[in-house]
């Protein structure tokens, strides 16, 4: 079951809580140079595309999977051989999906990227307790998924889970069950052969071992309902993979948000661990007695997955994940020792009082394994020990441990420069953005394109202005959280935040801002926490806040407020807590 997501909160409410308590896909030439200064940061895949769509250009296509030397050295050298034949079969789908040969290979529909079969519900599992009827089941490929919900909904889901998959065998090919088929099926193709042209020749394809199991609940009330006596503390889930019963249970919502997609895709990684390798495991939990951070942390990485342009890339400095990571890390240099992460089982984890801190550490390691350039290539010890862990025999040389991870390795992988975002250039959506303790600058962040579905912004510490934020979020409305403390916005930043109407917490410390942030602060009714410690704000704020109906804390020291003012404040308002803060003697 997937940990709710740490929260995310401004480095003022951390200081109270302390104060309480490739370079192209196709023509890489090989592993990068150790010195090279600004490496690829994730991995390129890709995913079913239907006949006749084309590919966006300029889409980041970084390295693919198996460009990594000591995979290359770790693996036999036939499996190594199929992982590259594998690959450019994609490659080649991906420069014509319309190659029936390829398709026909992959076992992609005709006019589709691939087939569902819908039928009216007779055979869902008798613990689920379904009547007859009440329910459909929809076939893929690869997936059995008996469904509550509307079919456009049901199709979606279904068409991620399909999408994952593929990426899943391309990333972690030596495990997949799969594997043996791939090589012998593409055994012969010559490293300059042309893909669609052997497959065509060989008229081999691709036979599914079988399909995977998925529940789809028609919303969270039922989803809750159906597994609350069977499984603790499913109210504070959006899905989990059930190991024992083999199903991964999931729920429709409205929306299909970004935390919907990411749940998904967690659950996925662990039956596709389970379900799509020869596992050995049968009834025993994987990590069960130490490692689950591994468990854990390779399906909190893949939820940094990303599908644009006709790629996927995986991993990344803005991957969801790394912005809560970076938060931690440099406002409150929160670090978890790999000894200590690594020596528990899921018994001893389950029991933990900082169970979110801990989930932010096993995915924020993993991403530091996954993540890295040839310098210090750690991927093949994540494949072995994901071999242990999921008892899947494989013929690998001994891999090195990692080096005892510290404080300073993480806070130098997690930092962002200039050149990281022109290297690694953002592509689609982001829902968080946290940039805190990085250096970049106003040139850096305006590779960022403007962003409309954001909900967290922290620019803490950054020399960036007004038209800096306005131009990465034209429309605030979509923001939850907003940090921009100790920048260089000013009064001039008003009528942005007048449109920012949604912010539950707010933080212009040390930044230039006064009494005109008095205009939009009523339109913030649901404003709950501000932090205006050492900004150039008096007593007409602090009138106006008074006022805010949801406001829980406000901090106003080292500012123009008057003591009576601020006294008045928390006289009229004795459940707000005002200026706690424990501040030094110098801001």
């Amino acid at each position: 079951m997937n940990s709710d997501r740490a929260s995310q909160f401004s480095s003022a409410t951390w200081r109270l809580l302390i104060a309480g308590v490739l370079a192209a896909f196709g023509v890489f030439d090989g592993p990068l140079d150790a010195g090279e200064a600004n490496p690829p940061d994730r991995v390129t895949c890709f995913y079913p595309l239907s006949p006749g769509q084309d590919s966006v250009d300029g889409a980041p296509v970084i390295r693919r999977p198996d460009d990594f030397a000591s995979l290359r050295s770790g693996f036999d050298p036939q499996v190594m051989a199929a992982w590259s034949s594998y690959l450019k079969v994609w490659q080649a789908h991906h420069d014509d999906p319309s190659d029936a040969a390829i398709r026909r290979f992959l076992g992609l529909a005709g006019d589709e990227p691939f087939a569902m079969r819908e039928s009216a519900g007779r055979a869902a599992p008798s613990w689920l307790r379904w009547r007859r009827g009440s329910y459909r089941l929809v076939e893929s490929p690869h997936f059995q998924v008996f469904t509550k919900a509307d079919v456009s909904a049901t199709r979606d889901i279904v068409t991620d889970l399909e999408r994952t998959h593929w990426v899943w065998t391309q990333l972690f090919f030596p495990l997949w069950e799969s594997r043996d088929q791939v090589a012998a099926a593409l055994s012969g193709m010559a490293a300059d052969e042309n893909a669609g042209a052997f497959v065509a020749a060989n008229r081999a394809r691709l036979i599914p071992r079988g399909r995977m199991r998925v529940v789809v609940f028609s919303d969270k009330n039922q989803y809750q309902a159906a597994l609350a006596d069977s499984v603790p503390g499913i109210e504070q889930s959006t899905g989990f993979y059930g190991d024992r019963k083999r199903t991964i249970f999931l729920y429709a919502t409205d929306d299909d948000s970004a935390e919907d997609v990411a749940t998904r895709r967690h659950e996925l990684t662990h039956q596709l661990f389970r379900e799509a390798t020869a596992s050995g495991l049968r009834q025993t939990m994987p990590g069960s007695r130490d490692q689950f951070w591994l468990v854990e942390g390779i399906a909190g990485y893949s939820e940094s997955l990303r599908f644009h342009g006709g790629v996927a890339t995986i991993g990344g400095w803005d991957s969801p994940r790394l912005q809560y990571a970076r938060f931690r890390v440099f406002t409150t240099a929160d670090f978890l020792p790999p000894r200590e992460l690594h020596g528990e089982g899921i018994a001893q984890v389950q029991r933990r009082a900082d169970l979110a801190r801990w989930y932010a550490h096993a995915i924020m390691q993993t991403h530091w394994l996954m993540d890295q350039s040839g310098i210090v290539d750690h991927r093949l010890w994540v494949l072995t020990k994901l071999a242990e862990l999921y008892r899947i025999e494989l013929e690998l040389r001994d891999s090195a441990a990692p080096p005892e991870l510290t404080l300073g390795d993480m806070q130098q992988f997690l930092s962002v420069s200039d050149s990281d975002l022109i290297a690694n250039p953002v592509s689609g959506d982001l829902h968080e953005l946290c940039l805190a303790g990085c250096t970049v600058s106003p040139e850096g962040l305006a590779t960022v394109p403007p962003q409309d579905r954001l909900r967290w912004l922290d620019l803490s510490g950054l020399k960036i202005g007004n038209d800096d934020v306005r131009r990465l979020i034209p429309d605030p409305s979509s923001l939850r959280q907003v940090s921009l403390e100790a920048t260089d916005v000013d009064a001039g930043i008003s009528r942005w935040l007048a449109r920012a109407r949604h912010v539950q917490e707010l933080d212009l410390s040390w930044t230039g801002v006064g009494d005109e942030l008095a205009t939009p602060l009523p339109e913030m009714k649901g404003l709950q926490t501000l932090w205006l410690t050492g900004s150039r704000v008096g007593d007409a704020v602090l009138a106006v806040a008074g006022r805010l109906p949801e406001l829980t804390a406000i901090d106003v020291q080292r500012t123009r407020a008057a003591t009576d003012a601020v006294n008045r404040l928390g006289q009229t308002r004795p459940n707000l807590r005002v200026n706690p803060l424990a501040l030094r003697d110098t801001p």
